[in-house]
């Protein structure tokens, strides 16, 4: 590659992986704009880097973005942790994202969808984003956390200034996202303190309770823990959800077979976290000067691991860029890999395989307005808006 690729270009957001093809090509690792981080791409290597922990640091440095949650708020979060800090936080509420759990909430996820739907059955166009894609998993993370459903339009402009900051925004765009978070993290405070007053068994109140024992949660770690749930909660399955319903729409043969046959939605979902990688990546920092194939990266350096590239890689998936619901993609790195899997998985999986049972039938007698405007995001990957017409 001749010049530096840059992440945010306006070409690479609109359409990453054929930029994704060229640095896998180029070596194990290559610098890339902002700020000359090394990025990761082939699938094989992704695996590696998320497989040494001890060597590929979650940490970020005092001066990277994801230090907003220990600088704003005195708490680490998952996600910019290693262990033991890690596995204390994630300790706290893993039984409560178990698959058994998740599982339950089918019924009421079922019903939100009819709900979301029954708002737009009369509408001969609307936009699937804002009616449904977006609504449906900030709903369902509210009410595990406990929060006001009708703040939704609060929580999602909150979770767009994190993405925001995460990607770079500068200048007044960083100062508009900032007075975002600090007012979600207001709104969670006075939420903790009202669990602090009296308890309750939603997802703020076990982390109030965990506050309670010696060593276990500080104030400032139930605050970014509970900002990133609410985060988290919803930017994978909304970005997961538009970008199914884009492929999808590409691809009407599979839209019919999906509705023969029900029982290929749980391998539709599958491939649509392969194809689509919501969240496109995560970054690492480098303990100590390290060899990838060929290529040593130096200490210190900042790695973006990216799981878009990696899902896209012809070495892992033959034809990787055809939306195939027929694919085995066992071993996608969708969700991540090791350590840092995402404690969401689970929820994200039964949200979408009951979204997509209402969505087939939709699409079966819509079309998608195009070209699809996409989220000006490199680490998250969604459409920002779906017009569909109905048809007859």
């Amino acid at each position: 590659m001749k010049a530096r690729l840059d992440l945010t270009s306006p070409s690479f957001l609109a359409d990453p992986y054929p930029a994704y093809a060229v640095l896998r090509a180029e070596a194990e690792a290559v610098p890339v704009d902002p700020g000359g981080m090394w990025a990761v791409t082939a699938f094989d290597r992704v695996v590696e880097v998320l497989k040494r922990p001890e060597v590929f640091s979650s940490e970020p440095s005092e001066h990277d973005r994801e230090r907003l949650f220990e600088r704003a708020f005195g708490g680490a979060n998952m996600i910019a942790s290693d262990n033991p800090t890690h596995d204390r936080l994630r300790g706290i509420l893993h039984k409560r994202f178990t698959p058994a759990r998740m599982r339950s909430l089918a019924g009421r996820i079922d019903a939100l969808c009819r709900e979301l739907l029954d708002d737009v059955a009369d509408e001969p166009e609307f936009d699937l984003v804002s009616a449904f894609t977006v609504p449906l998993p900030v709903i369902i993370i509210s009410e595990l956390l406990g929060v006001e459903r009708h703040r939704i339009g609060d929580f999602k402009r909150w979770s767009n200034g994190l993405v925001a900051i995460i990607n770079g925004a500068s200048g007044e765009a960083r100062e508009q996202a900032l007075a975002e978070v600090f007012e979600l993290a207001g709104y969670l405070a006075a939420a903790a303190d009202r669990r602090r007053a009296a308890a309750s068994d939603d997802l703020i109140g076990l982390l109030v309770a965990a506050e309670r024992e010696p060593g276990r949660l500080s104030a400032g770690e139930v605050l970014s823990y509970c900002i990133l749930l609410l985060a988290a909660g919803n930017e994978t399955t909304t970005n997961l959800l538009g970008g199914l319903a884009t492929a999808l729409a590409a691809n009407p043969d599979q839209i019919e077979r999906l509705e023969r046959d029900p029982a290929l939605i749980e391998r539709a979902v599958e491939e649509g976290l392969r194809y689509c990688s919501p969240v496109q990546g995560l970054f690492r920092r480098v303990h100590a000067d390290t060899r990838l194939g060929d290529t040593t990266i130096p200490a210190g350096s900042r790695v973006w691991v990216s799981y878009g590239a990696a899902n896209h890689d012809p070495d892992r998936f033959a034809e990787p860029d055809r939306f195939d619901i027929d694919r085995d993609c066992r071993g996608h790195v969708g969700f991540g890999w090791g350590l840092h899997f995402c404690l969401g998985s689970h929820l994200a999986r039964t949200e979408a395989r009951v979204a997509l049972t209402h969505l087939v039938p939709l699409l079966r007698r819509a079309e998608l307005d195009t070209p699809v405007p996409w989220l000006p995001s490199w680490v998250v990957r969604g459409p920002q808006a779906l017009l569909v017409r109905r048809v007859a």
